[in-house]
């Protein structure tokens, strides 16, 4: 008999910083409302998959069940977590995080930091391409030229500056100044080397994603599943688990239903109301730890009513969000007024808006407004996301006589939408292994029409954001840190709501599970037990 492994929530920890290693791993998480496959349907392909995960005699195989369709495979064009979770399976960058949301060297054999802005990067030798073709240098210096130019992933380049072949094996990156946040930068997906010759070419990456990651893309049947396979010729070696399916199940219970049939053997959102009954049942475990991932509502900073300070912060002193974690989480978070994640060394919720009704009457009168001007919509992409709106509708009605509308949209809409800006307000998160990832991806001028979604352009802000990134020295970046969070507290561009668990669950004879607070997922390393 299989022993329930639950794995308790815990305070947020308190995450170190090194000199000049300020880790990092962003996206907008890759929520979407797609059309549901339910429990009991599979495409052929997966049928299979799913009887020879059952077996007794194949135990390679696994079948995975998430919310959220990516918008994109290429490692370039998106920002989404969903598309981060599988690039991760077919790519590799130059440093990956590791258990403790450091940057470790992946396919760089060893590195030298010979001043505050030159770097010397030994590559890994004999890498492959799943198309056959050795890694080398030149490949590296294309890929991450390729992040630079990319409107979605760019903030992840701007700390490579210029990036030289000194060898087939050896490149040099020399920053434009000190740049605190570079390794973690190269650990994103968006600087994931990829073939410089299927660059130059225009080569579909979105049809055919080649990297040197440990599994290749097999086939993509959208709205309903991707299935993977392992390389062969993986540097590390080949992956135990050598088939891999995510099946897309945008229902919550729907995700439940199956991995409790056995029809899946993993779930990547949990639905909260489903945790305690998983929890208690023979044979499944629920993996439940504090997270990264900061949710909130995003306004629109560009146009009226929210481009008045006064009523944004109106907005934030009026909305429960202790009645949001109950009810669109069953209590699996915890309510936050900070502009950014609290997790992080330096940061800080002074001057931020909390709950307080009588206090967001009071800023929404200093607005100038009035109820009938100020009627807005919030697109919600998933179940969790509706649950929270609704929470925020009956607030603001209650508190400050605003009507609010609802809106259902799915994934690849709703990011492009909010990317634009064509739209008012949306429920989003962002997920980040430091502070200065997060503060470049969703408040920085150069993400907006990407990732800084709520399109504040302030210089101010800009320059706070520049001096962390440019500050090497542990004790002064914290510093800088917490007078950025202070300024941005201040004028409040968004409202903050959540921070939520990374929630997993799987069958209990899955072995090397890992999940880091970020919610990186290495399925390399994952195997069926005896």
């Amino acid at each position: 008999m299989t022993k329930l492994k639950m794995q308790h929530l815990a305070p947020v920890l308190a995450l170190s910083l090194a000199a000049g290693l300020f880790t990092g791993c962003s996206g907008e998480n890759g929520d979407s409302a797609a059309a549901s496959t339910a429990s009991g349907e599979t495409s052929g392909s997966e049928s299979a998959a799913q009887t020879e995960a059952a077996g007794s005699s194949a135990k390679d195989t696994l079948i995975i069940a998430t919310a959220n369709e990516t918008p994109s495979v290429t490692t370039n064009e998106h920002n989404a977590v969903a598309g981060d979770y599988l690039n991760r399976m077919t790519h590799n960058g130059l440093f990956k995080t590791d258990e403790n949301m450091e940057p470790v060297p992946d396919l760089v054999e060893s590195y030298e930091n010979t001043s505050d802005t030159e770097w010397i990067f030994h590559l890994k030798q004999g890498v492959l391409f799943h198309n056959g073709q050795e890694m080398t240098a030149k490949d590296v210096k294309a890929s991450l030229e390729l992040c630079q130019q990319s409107p979605e992933v760019s903030q992840y380049g701007m700390s490579t500056g210029t990036i030289e072949v000194v060898d087939d094996y050896t490149v040099k990156i020399t920053t434009d100044g000190p740049q605190s946040g570079l390794l973690s930068d190269l650990c994103h997906h968006g600087n994931a080397i990829l073939p410089a010759d299927l660059i130059e070419s225009g080569h579909d990456f979105n049809t055919e994603p080649i990297g040197t990651g440990p599994y290749k893309l097999v086939s993509w049947n959208r709205g309903e599943s991707l299935e993977f396979e392992a390389f062969e010729d993986y540097f590390e070696g080949e992956a135990p688990m050598k088939h891999i399916t995510w099946r897309i199940i945008p229902e919550g219970s729907s995700r439940t239903m199956a991995l409790e049939a056995g029809e899946v053997d993993m779930i990547i959102e949990v639905e909260t109301a489903d945790m305690t009954r998983i929890g208690e049942t023979e044979g499944l475990t629920l993996f439940s730890e504090p997270g990264t991932a900061h949710n909130f509502m995003m306004i629109n900073n560009e146009i009226a009513p929210f481009n008045n300070e006064n009523f944004r912060k109106a907005l934030a002193s009026a909305i429960d969000k202790e009645a949001i974690v109950q009810v669109a989480l069953n209590g699996d978070g915890t309510p936050v007024d900070a502009m950014v994640p609290d997790c992080f060394p330096g940061t800080t919720a002074e001057g931020a808006p909390t709950y307080d009704p009588e206090q967001a009457k009071a800023y929404f009168e200093a607005s100038g407004l009035s109820p009938e001007e100020c009627s807005f919509s919030i697109i919600c992409s998933d179940d969790t996301k509706l649950r929270a709106g609704q929470v925020i509708q009956s607030s603001l009605k209650e508190n400050l006589g605003i009507d609010v509308q609802l809106e259902s949209m799915d994934l690849a809409t709703y990011l492009d939408i909010t990317a634009t800006g064509d739209y008012e307000a949306a429920i989003g998160n962002y997920t980040s292994s430091n502070l200065l990832s997060y503060a470049l991806g969703v408040y920085h001028s150069s993400s907006i029409n990407a990732s800084n979604k709520t399109r504040l352009n302030d210089p101010e802000i800009d320059a706070l954001i520049e001096e962390i990134q440019a500050t090497l020295d542990p004790e002064e970046n914290e510093a800088v840190i917490t007078e950025f969070c202070k300024a941005i507290n201040d004028i409040c561009p968004q409202v903050p709501l959540y921070m939520k668990n990374n929630t997993r669950a799987y069958k209990s004879d899955l072995q090397g599970f890992n999940c880091t607070a970020g919610g990186t997922t290495y399925y390399n390393l994952f195997s069926w037990g005896e």
